[in-house]
């Protein structure tokens, strides 16, 4: 059996859609009819809506055909894809007027959400793609879909969903990852079985304290991992990813970069798990107990 050393797309996908980074919702900026002629363009579903707009007429700028919006995304108990929004906000209202249009059964989007990883030295590492149709929940359901929202992130925003703020369902047409590996299109299934990275929510904090506290162990790991020769030329190290799985180190070596993979002996559920497992990589003079956040 074939040992996973880091994260599977799926599991990207399902860390990404949990919403610790804030996503972008497209919406179709449709075209009103004109009144004295009828004339406008009709669509009849999130593909077309979402088609790849035509050239620009000669001297004409070309007319974006989607609306982009800052948009708070979650996840139920069971991996199915929620918005969290606030009643009035632009958004919202343009829900609101997309939803009255009878031309669509739930109005056609597109979310996307892009990794951000700690430090200043690291690259995305995946993004996440999904389409579908945003439908409303009903008024007497919001209360009971927050808490299961707030069962997997609990959100403070999610108590003032009923009064000030409201969540709405994205039902998913396909659901697409790119990382580094390339673009995986995801069955249903294999989407809500993985499981969102543990730590991603406290990534940059536990970078932090393996800056503080394990810098010398992390350097000398570093220098018995690369061959003899890159280890006489490296200048920096950086850690700029922390999963469940291991960490990536970025080591400057010359006059170029390389990205080392520090595995753990075996996936990590939490801090205490993180603990262990660094004192196991590192042989650092730590207990393996307690959070990553206290003093080694």
């Amino acid at each position: 059996m074939r040992l996973t050393t880091a994260p599977t797309p799926a599991e990207w996908a399902r860390t990404l859609a949990v919403g610790t980074v804030p996503g972008t919702l497209h919406l179709p900026r449709v075209p009103r009819p004109c009144a004295h002629h009828g004339e406008g363009t009709v669509h009849d579903g999130a593909g077309e809506v979402f088609a790849q707009a035509a050239p620009a007429r000669r001297g004409r700028a070309a007319t974006p055909r989607t609306e982009a919006f800052a948009v708070q995304h979650l996840t139920d108990a069971w991996g199915g894809l929620l918005l969290l929004l606030e009643d009035g906000s632009p958004v919202h209202r343009r829900l609101l007027e997309l939803g009255d249009d009878a031309r669509w059964n739930g109005v056609p989007v597109v979310l996307d959400v892009l990794d951000v990883p700690p430090g200043q030295a690291a690259l995305p590492r995946a993004r996440l793609c999904v389409t579908g149709w945003v439908e409303s929940i009903l008024p007497a359901d919001q209360r009971r879909v927050a808490q299961t929202a707030a069962a997997v992130r609990p959100l403070g925003a999610l108590l003032d969903v009923g009064t000030t703020r409201s969540v709405w369902r994205l039902e998913v047409a396909d659901v697409r990852v790119t990382t580094a590996t390339g673009v995986h299109l995801l069955e249903d299934e294999e989407f809500t079985a993985a499981a969102p990275d543990p730590l991603y929510d406290d990534e940059d904090g536990i970078v932090a304290h393996l800056e503080t506290h394990h810098r010398d162990a992390l350097v000398g790991w570093v220098l018995d991992a690369l061959p003899a020769g890159q280890a006489h030329e490296a200048r920096e190290v950086a850690v700029v990813g922390a999963d469940r799985y291991g960490l990536d180190v970025l080591v400057t070596v010359g006059g170029g970069t390389t990205t080392l993979r520090a595995a753990f002996a075996a996936p990590v559920r939490d801090g205490r798990d993180v603990a262990r497992a660094l004192c196991g990589l590192f042989g650092c003079p730590c207990r393996g107990t307690g959070s990553t956040h206290a003093s080694a």
